[in-house]
């Protein structure tokens, strides 16, 4: 059944969203830092798989809120090129440079190798390039959106031919490589890529906005997620054994279990927080957190490895608390630097 839902309470639970995905991504990061240095029979290892397991809902419920926004809003295609897309591209261009030259001038890899940084982009730059593709094709996405039947039609054959089928074939390519080619082999025949891969998360995001789910549903997508987070955990750490090395296979964000998460996560916080009622301080607060989440996203792979400089990593005290540590602190620079350059007019209009 649909409900019309006002913009503040629209507004109040993305704003939660975003800062705790913000978070979630830092504690990922931090997290996976020192996941292949650590032997996979250790504590500290799987500590990092603990922590890395529960936070894979980050960049999926990313991409949730923006198709929410963006496929509930009314923005013309020309305000999303010139203002969207236009922002993304400048703090993609800013932000590749910088880090380039920073891993030039540290590591002295050389000129070839610092273009390729700018032109790929740092390792977690890839989000911008994801988003800009999403963005150009918002105007078809809401033609789709306008029918729930096909909506729905659409969700379904890219839950297929994103998340089941690719996973079977990963799962059968672990025990045989040449059953795994065969398959793989059809279903590149298939050459299916409309419905497939970060657009499902997209319009999820605006269906599960514009639904509301009854208790018996969301009982279940609670308990699919928590069996997706339990998932995560247990088959990492049972595969690591297996090949006596760190993999990362049920990690991918088209894997059945971190889709749960992200489900669980999304209607979690829109039943949350989605009706309540907060002061006027308290909304000013999540706005302004929120509106530095971008930033502070940018530069926090910066601060991870200027801290591990000073020697301060997940391997450098009882692991259990470092990472939460480490990624409380990443968190408060992280928000502190976005808040400084927020404060720079021209810096706050294209980078951040």
């Amino acid at each position: 059944m649909e409900q019309s839902r006002s913009l503040e309470q629209r507004r109040e639970y993305f704003d939660y969203l975003r800062i705790l995905a913000t978070f979630a991504v830092m504690v990922l990061h931090v997290a996976a830092h020192n996941f292949y240095e650590a032997d996979v029979r250790s504590w500290e290892w799987n500590v990092f798989n603990f922590y890395d397991s529960i936070v894979r809902w980050a960049v999926p419920v990313f991409v949730m809120i923006s198709g929410a926004l963006f496929l509930g809003g009314t923005q013309s295609l020309e305000q999303i090129l010139k203002k969207n897309v236009r922002r993304v591209l400048t703090a993609l261009v800013f932000w590749s440079l910088l880090y380039a030259a920073v891993v030039y001038f540290a590591t002295g890899c050389g000129i070839k190798n610092a273009v390729a940084e700018v032109l790929i982009g740092h390792y977690h730059l890839w989000f911008l390039f994801m988003l800009t593709g999403l963005y150009l094709i918002v105007p078809f996405l809401r033609k789709l959106v306008e029918s729930k039947k096909m909506m729905k039609y659409f969700l379904l054959l890219s839950f297929l031919f994103s998340f089941v089928l690719p996973q079977i074939l990963e799962i059968v390519s672990l025990y045989s490589e040449f059953a795994g080619s065969v398959i793989g082999r059809m279903l590149d025949n298939v050459d299916f890529h409309f419905a497939r891969n970060y657009v499902f998360y997209f319009v999820c995001g605006y269906y599960l906005n514009q639904t509301d789910l009854n208790q018996k549903m969301r009982r279940k997508i609670y308990a699919a997620g928590i069996a997706g987070f339990l998932a995560t955990i247990v088959l990492t750490a049972g595969i690591a054994v297996w090949k006596q090395e760190a993999q990362e296979t049920f990690y991918g964000y088209f894997t059945v279990n971190v889709m749960l998460e992200a489900l669980l996560i999304f209607v979690l916080a829109k039943q949350w927080f989605g009706n309540r009622s907060v002061s006027e301080t308290k909304r000013k607060l999540l706005e302004r957190l929120s509106t530095y989440s971008f930033g502070a996203y940018l530069v926090h792979a910066l601060v991870i490895e200027a801290l591990n400089l000073f020697g301060i990593h997940s391997l450098a005290f009882f692991s259990v608390l470092s990472v939460p540590v480490i990624s409380i602190l990443v968190f408060i620079i992280s928000y502190g630097i976005s808040c400084g350059l927020h404060q720079i007019p021209l810096l706050k209009k294209y980078i951040v």
